[in-house]
């Protein structure tokens, strides 16, 4: 049999990942993959050890044990809080990973108007500093930031928990066109299943205690073409009677997420 293609195996796969802080053990076991221009929600009990895991899958923690193989060519991150430079306008916030990679002026310029622009920014925003911004605004940039540096793969720490619901769904359908539009991969950190199962091809759910990824749920059809009468009623199903999900709204709050 022949070995797969390049472009059928995963963007992304993490096997057998452990994590501890200070001896005390955080993820155990954990094995999970993103295919290339999937959209993988990975939900649980607040203080699971979510965040961590999309931080070891991205790079910034290193696993105590396991492998990591990532596939893709550049990927941009999303976090909670925008985390905004707040001396730069919003222009030179998105800007700012392509000044690090030494992209010249013309083409940063113009990667961060496509950016601005895909992320739903008015031009006339884009010399706004942080403060000057609402949260809304200031999400949205931190969206195009990532989208800046082209990527095939992005992760999505929580990014939308601060927002009221009206502006949390106006940012849940700007990921879904962006997705579409510029087809990057995704890691998608929530503990909202019904925003899980609006923006995601697929969920995968873990352990309230880290240890492993306890299952997955294909969501049928496509993100963006799902009615708001099919997502309630795939949701309502889910908690009431499938048991993967039935501590995903536990709280731990001894332990780190």
């Amino acid at each position: 049999m022949s070995p797969p293609a390049e472009t059928d195996l995963p963007l992304l796969t993490l096997s057998g990942v452990d994590h501890a802080y200070l001896g005390r053990t955080v993820l155990s076991g954990i094995g999970l993959s993103v295919l290339r221009h999937e959209v993988v929600a990975l939900v649980g009990p607040s203080g699971c050890g979510k965040s961590t895991l999309a931080h070891i899958a991205a790079g910034v923690v290193d696993p105590l044990r396991g492998r990591v193989e990532r596939r893709y060519t550049r990927h941009g991150m999303v976090f909670q809080e925008p985390r905004l430079l707040p001396w730069a306008t919003a222009r030179d916030n998105i800007a700012y990973p392509l000044r690090h990679r030494g992209i010249g002026r013309a083409e940063r310029l113009e990667r961060v108007r496509a950016a601005a622009e895909r992320a739903a920014l008015d031009p006339l925003d884009l010399d706004k500093y942080p403060v000057e911004m609402s949260g809304g605004m200031r999400q949205r940039t931190a969206i195009a930031r990532a989208l800046a540096v082209q990527p095939d793969m992005i992760y999505f720490d929580e990014p939308f928990t601060a927002l009221d619901v009206a502006l949390k769904r106006r940012m849940q359908d700007l990921v879904i066109a962006a997705g579409r539009d510029a087809s990057f991969s995704a890691l998608f950190i929530t503990h909202d299943l019904m925003e899980a199962a609006r923006i995601a091809h697929r969920v995968a759910v873990m352990d309230d205690h880290g240890r492993g990824i306890s299952g997955e749920r294909v969501i049928p059809g496509h993100p963006g073409e799902r009615t708001d009468a099919e997502l309630f009623e795939l949701v309502s199903r889910f908690v009431t009677q499938d048991p993967l999900f039935r501590h995903i709204h536990d709280i731990d709050e001894r332990r780190i997420s």
